[in-house]
């Protein structure tokens, strides 16, 4: 079967007529999704109830649109709340097996409520409430370009201090949870509690014990690898400026767990950093 050099231009211009109209009622539905997440995660935010997962709304995004949604929830917090700084999560190759990435995700903390050493947190604030032991570093520059080595990267480190992290699990399926759904909760970034100040010499090298009532309830040994801590500094760093994010003078940027994370129970924890310094606090 033979066709004429008109009907292969009327062919060609309907295939072109078909791809821009699958090209843009595809565009749309994205950007109906990202405002149907945006405002679903936004009026979780101000009634204080639970997130839905993608599966639960029946959605799905890409990682690059779960972090542009990511930031535009953290924008809006921003207009009543101050940046803290930035956590990492998903910082083991096994967390990250777990889904199918191969780097960490980054959160950005905002928060009007940071908590001291023998701190009392209120329990009735948070929807699901867990802790994470982790290191802290806080920046006596701020960083406009990304940071290539270590070596620099010592140069811009004012201090290094144990933190808890405070965790807000809003998600009641955890089974159905997605790595967007991670990334568009801001990396379940909550806020957390301070230590005192550590030298850096040292942390690579200290093993991290949580009790409850005597019970142990997270148990870290160091991994003996050498500025594991650091490497994972520069990368949050350096995310962070990739994702058009301001990285300050006095900033906070959180690690990434050390141990395992532990449900907010009722009464007092110890944290042990070694035999060098604890932090404790109390759930009411």
């Amino acid at each position: 079967m033979k066709f004429s050099k008109k009907n292969c231009i009327i062919f060609a211009m309907k295939l072109w007529i078909c791809f821009l109209w699958l090209f843009f009622s595809g565009s749309c539905l994205l950007a109906d999704a990202e405002k149907l997440l945006f405002s679903h995660y936004t009026n979780s935010h101000n009634t204080q109830t639970p997130y839905k997962t993608l599966l639960e709304l029946e959605l799905a995004v890409t990682l690059d649109q779960a972090y542009s949604i990511q930031q535009k929830l953290v924008q809006n917090k921003l207009l009543k709340l101050p940046k803290r700084g930035f956590k990492l999560a998903l910082v083991s190759s096994e967390h990250q097996k777990q889904y199918n990435i191969s780097e960490p995700i980054l959160g950005v903390i905002v928060t009007d409520q940071i908590f001291n050493n023998f701190a009392v947190i209120p329990k009735k604030n948070f929807t699901n409430l867990y802790f994470e032991s982790e290191f802290g570093f806080i920046l006596k520059k701020s960083i406009t370009k990304p940071i290539e080595s270590l070596y620099v990267l010592k140069h811009y480190l004012k201090s290094v201090h144990p933190v808890i992290e405070i965790v807000d699990y809003k998600f009641l399926n955890k089974k159905n949870v997605q790595i967007g759904d991670l990334i568009m909760a801001n990396a379940l970034s909550s806020s957390y509690v301070l230590g005192p100040e550590l030298s850096l010499d040292v942390i690579d090298e200290l093993s991290v014990k949580t009790m409850h009532y005597g019970k142990t309830v997270s148990d870290y040994k160091p991994q003996l690898v050498s500025d594991v801590y650091l490497t994972s500094l520069m990368w949050a760093i350096n995310k962070a400026l990739s994702q058009g994010w301001k990285v300050s003078k006095g900033d906070l940027i959180i690690t990434g767990a050390l141990g395992d994370m532990f449900a907010g129970k009722k009464g007092r924890y110890i944290v042990d950093y070694g035999s060098l310094t604890s932090v404790m606090f109390d759930v009411r």
